[in-house]
């Protein structure tokens, strides 16, 4: 369990001022309110993103991508296209080397709330997406609801989409389901992010410091949310997939 607001108590919440959200529909599908970025993610100091930790295991830029053939870090549940009714996709798309996550939101035009079907929701959005944009899937690679729970979306293997104007190569998409500008992410969430974040760090050998969220990489856009930005920007993703990759290889952490 985390000691969550103890270490939220740490950061300074002047974070949240630039703290940012992008889409406005998940029945109805995103639209952009962005403009066209160079960036390629900030060096910002992160306060809690444990980097004095020893991991018990190297991520040398030569395997950075390259698939962990003995990973240790358990892999959470994930829901299948399958089991939450996605449509099988044909249409081809563009293979990519996994090299860094990204933190999105949705940015549902109200709050996501619990009587809200995570995988109608989830039905929607790939239908939106090849009808109005021509996506061939789902634009995330995978998706967390309200109760943490994880959702399969476009296959790692290849790249995502956005509506904005940045090239996600390289990049395996998360997002929230939710608009993080109005509503605050849940410690199962939190929780949730963590463990897939470790997962996919310790499988496709990315160096924890590369996690960040859309808005370093295109900083007109306001996703993920003033209430969700500020735990990627202070490091707390990366404090804690550093914590679960150390105690998978080496032990338990001490706190």
């Amino acid at each position: 369990m985390f000691k969550l607001w103890e270490n939220l108590r740490k950061v300074n919440f002047a974070l949240a001022a630039i703290s940012l959200c992008v889409f406005a529909g998940v029945g109805s599908g995103p639209s952009s309110l962005c403009a066209e970025s160079t960036q390629t993610g900030s060096d910002l100091v992160r306060p809690l993103g444990q980097r004095q930790l020893l991991l018990g295991r190297d991520f040398s830029p030569t395997i950075i991508g390259t698939i962990n053939a003995h990973p240790k870090v358990k892999q959470p549940r994930i829901i299948g296209q399958s089991e939450w009714g996605g449509e099988e996709t044909t249409a081809s798309m563009k293979p990519h080397t996994p090299t860094r996550i990204t933190i999105h939101h949705e940015g549902s035009p109200k709050p996501l709330t619990p009587d809200q079907d995570p995988k109608k929701l989830l039905q929607n959005l790939q239908k939106w997406g090849r009808r109005e944009r021509g996506w061939p899937d789902l634009p995330y690679h995978f998706l967390v609801d309200l109760d943490g729970n994880i959702y399969a979306g476009r296959n790692p293997q290849f790249v995502g989409d956005t509506n904005t104007n940045y090239d996600p190569t390289g990049h395996l998409l998360i997002s929230v389901m939710g608009n993080y500008e109005i509503q605050a992410p849940n410690e199962k969430q939190l929780n949730a992010i963590s463990e897939l974040v470790a997962w996919l760090c310790d499988y496709y050998n990315i160096p924890p410091e590369t996690v960040r969220c859309h808005q370093e990489y295109v900083p007109t856009t306001l996703c993920p949310g003033k209430y969700l930005a500020p735990y990627v920007l202070s490091g707390f993703f990366e404090g804690e997939v550093r914590k679960r990759i150390r105690e998978a290889y080496v032990g338990q952490t001490k706190q």
